[in-house]
C-alpha cells in the first residue's frame, strides 16, 4: 500500500478529473481521507452551471437523479481507480450530494474487513451511549438494524455503518423500481430522526457541519457519514 499522502493525492486527482469530464465544471476542494477498510472523499464548491439552471427552477429532484446515474454508471472505474491508489480491492461505492452547500461524499469500501478493528474511539461520548442513539434512530425510521458499527476516521469525521434495517414495505417499493425514490424520502427522514429525536448531538459536544447518507438496498447495508465541526478547546 501507498502511503497516505500519495493515496490521498492521486484519488483526489482522479475524483476532480473524472467530475470535470461528466459534469463540465470540477469541485474547488477535494479533501480525501484513506483508513482501510474505508477511502472517504468529501468535495466542497461542486455545482455545474446546468445544475445550477435546474435548481433555480425547482428541479432538486432531476438533479439529484442525474447525478445517482452518472456515478452508477462510474462505479466500476472509480472502484477501480480507489483500488489501485490504496493497493486494496475497494468493491462499492456509497454517494450523497447536499446541492445547497455544493458539497458531496464518495465512501469506497474494501472488500478485506481486516483493518476494520483497528479504529480508536475519538470520542468524549460511550461507545455505547452513541450506538445506542443512531440505534434508536434508526429503529423509529424503520426497525432496529442487525448491525451497527460506528469508526473514527479521525476526531472530526465518523462513519456508521447499518445492516440489516430494510422492512418489508421497503424491499416491496425496491422490488418495484422505486428505489431511488425511497432514498429521496429516508434522506431528510433519517437525518431529523438522528439530530432532533436522539441524544446524538449532545453526546457528540461537537457541532455538526454536515452529514450523508446512502444504501445499497441489495446487500441491504448503509452507511451514515458525520462531518463535526472543529472542537473550540483545541
Amino acid at each position: 500500500m501507498q502511503n497516505s499522502k500519495t493515496m490521498q493525492s492521486e484519488i483526489g486527482g482522479y475524483i476532480s478529473t473524472v467530475i470535470r469530464e461528466h459534469f463540465g465544471k470540477g469541485p474547488t476542494s477535494v479533501f480525501v481521507i484513506v483508513k482501510p477498510p474505508f477511502v472517504i472523499v468529501h468535495l466542497r464548491g461542486f455545482l455545474s452551471p446546468t445544475e445550477k439552471i435546474l435548481l433555480q427552477k425547482n428541479e432538486f429532484r432531476r438533479v439529484m437523479e442525474i447525478r445517482h446515474l452518472l456515478i452508477e454508471e462510474l462505479k466500476p472505474d472509480i472502484c477501480a481507480a480507489f483500488s489501485r491508489a490504496s493497493g486494496e480491492k475497494v468493491e462499492s461505492i456509497y454517494s450523497d450530494w447536499h446541492l445547497e452547500n455544493q458539497t458531496g461524499m464518495l465512501i469506497g469500501v474494501m472488500a478485506s474487513r481486516e483493518a476494520a478493528a483497528e479504529f480508536d474511539w475519538q470520542s468524549d461520548a460511550t461507545q455505547e451511549a452513541l450506538h445506542d442513539s443512531v440505534v434508536e434512530a434508526s429503529r423509529k425510521a424503520e426497525k432496529k438494524p442487525e448491525s451497527t458499527e460506528l469508526f473514527w476516521l479521525n476526531d472530526r469525521t465518523l462513519l456508521i455503518e447499518r445492516t440489516g434495517f430494510l422492512v418489508e414495505i421497503e424491499r416491496e417499493l425496491i422490488r418495484n423500481g422505486l428505489a431511488e425514490e425511497l432514498k429521496q424520502v429516508k434522506r431528510p427522514l433519517e437525518k431529523r430522526l438522528l439530530l432532533k429525536e436522539t441524544p446524538f448531538p449532545d453526546l457528540l459536544k461537537r457541532d455538526i457541519r454536515e452529514i450523508f447518507l446512502d444504501w445499497e438496498f441489495s446487500t441491504d447495508i448503509s452507511y451514515i457519514l458525520v462531518l463535526l465541526e472543529p472542537n473550540k478547546h483545541s
